[in-house]
């Protein structure tokens, strides 16, 4: 009779478990997103925070990306930045998100982050989504220097964000079922990045 008892409670906590599962993903889903930024843009190991052109990389910096061009591997590395709210009277969370990048309305890369996400009733948090495409691809010109101002428009002062919007559909695990919303929240693709400050 204990064990009947036992694995009863057991299947009720799992039932609970899974309904507040589902409620904090249909919670994010009612979130209010807006974009903040492009951040942390690396085209291989290059930091392009500080770089206005193709020709103010270094040397070096250049025969690195001739190495990836020959390869037909220019990875550029970003961190799409958004702010989100949720105006639920109760948790908003999930276990990751299905990801599609777009770029000047054309689609870059699809992926899927594992990050893990709450936020708390009535708050507003950051959420971060790192990013990483092989530019040799995306981009149609195939000419190096092309490729390297492609990247850099992405990470100077005043780059125009409104060429950058993600689609993502949140997702949560709950042992080994996955819960996804429906359909994709798109984010983006309307602002102006701020200057950074000095």
């Amino acid at each position: 009779m204990k064990t009947f008892k036992v694995i009863s409670a057991c299947v009720l906590f799992s039932v609970l478990g899974a309904c507040d599962s589902i409620t904090g993903l249909k919670n994010f889903a009612e979130c209010k997103f807006k974009f903040q930024s492009v951040s942390d843009v690396k085209l291989g190991s290059i930091d392009l925070s500080n770089k206005k052109s193709y020709k103010s990389l270094k040397f070096s910096e250049v025969s690195e990306l001739m190495s990836g061009y020959v390869n037909k591997e220019l990875m550029l590395d970003l961190t799409v930045n958004m702010k989100v709210n949720n105006p639920n009277e109760q948790v908003a969370q999930l276990d990751g998100m299905d990801y599609i990048l777009w770029i000047d309305d054309q689609q870059m890369v699809e992926g899927v982050t594992k990050n893990q996400v709450r936020i708390e009733p009535k708050s507003e948090e950051n959420v971060s989504l790192p990013v990483t495409l092989n530019v040799y691809d995306a981009v149609r010109d195939k000419k190096l220097e092309t490729m390297a101002q492609f990247a850099l428009g992405l990470a100077t002062d005043n780059a125009d964000a409104s060429r950058v919007k993600v689609s993502i559909k949140p997702f949560f695990t709950f042992g080994r079922d996955t819960v996804r919303f429906p359909s994709f929240i798109t984010i983006g693709g309307d602002q102006i990045m701020p200057k950074k400050k000095n």
